[in-house]
C-alpha cells in the first residue's frame, strides 16, 4: 500500500504552519516490505548497497549500552526473519508488519526522513540475517561492501568461517542498531521541535 503525500512548496500554509524550502521526494524511495522473503534484491543491492553500507558505517559510533537500547528497535525487524528464530513457529511477524511497526515508532519524523531511516535500518538488518541464513557467508558475499573485516586477518578458511563470520555478523549488527539509534535521535529531536512550535 503506497502512502502519498503532497509536497507543500516555500510559503504554503498547511496544518497551521508554513514550509520554509520547497520540499522535494527523496532520491531512493522506500522499497515495499515484502511479506516474506529477502528485503533487498541483487539489482537493488548493485546499484545502491555500496552507498548505504558506506553511509551506515559514516555514522559516528554509539556506546554499547545505546546499541543495547537501540538494538529493540531494530529488532522490530529482526522479528519478521524466520532464520533469526529456532524452533517450528518461525517469526512472530511478517515483514510487512515489521516495517509498520517501524513506521509507527517513528511516526514524528517527516515521511521522506523516516523512509531515509527506515531504509538504512533495513538495509543493514537484512545484511546481518544474511550471516544468519548462511554459515558460510562470509565466504561468498554477493557484494564486496558486505565484508566489514578484514579477511588477511585470519589464519585460514576455517578460523575465516569459525571466527570471521560471526565478526562480520556482529558488525552488520551495530551498524543496525546505530541506525536505528540516530531515528529514534532524530524522532526525539521531531518531537521536540514540533513541541516548540505548538
Amino acid at each position: 500500500m503506497e502512502n502519498i503525500t503532497n509536497r507543500v512548496p516555500a510559503g504554503i500554509a498547511t496544518g497551521g504552519q508554513f514550509a520554509p524550502v520547497p520540499h522535494s521526494e527523496p532520491s531512493l524511495a522506500l522499497v515495499p516490505a515484502p511479506v516474506d522473503g529477502p528485503d533487498f534484491d541483487y539489482d537493488f543491492e548493485a546499484d545502491h548497497g555500496a552507498g548505504l553500507s558506506k553511509e551506515l558505517q559514516a555514522l559516528p559510533r554509539i556506546s554499547a549500552k545505546a546499541a543495547i537500547n537501540a538494538g529493540k528497535v531494530a529488532d522490530l525487524l529482526r522479528d519478521s526473519y524466520p532464520e533469526y528464530w529456532t524452533g517450528e513457529d518461525g517469526a512472530p511477524q511478517t515483514r510487512a508488519e515489521a516495517v509498520k511497526n517501524l513506521e509507527e515508532a517513528l511516526c514524528h519524523l517527516p515521511r521522506d526522513q523516516r523512509e531515509h531511516h527506515i531504509q538504512l535500518i533495513r538495509f543493514a538488518v537484512h545484511e546481518e540475517m544474511k550471516h544468519w541464513a548462511d554459515r558460510g557467508h562470509v565466504l561468498n558475499p554477493e557484494h564486496p561492501y558486505e565484508l566489514l573485516i578484514d579477511t588477511s586477518d585470519y589464519a585460514d578458511e576455517d578460523d575465516l568461517l569459525d571466527n570471521g563470520q560471526d565478526e562480520n555478523r556482529e558488525r552488520w549488527e551495530l551498524l543496525a542498531n546505530t541506525a536505528a539509534y540516530y531515528a529514534v535521535a532524530a524522532d526525539n529531536a521531531s518531537v521536540v521541535q514540533q513541541g516548540a512550535v505548538a
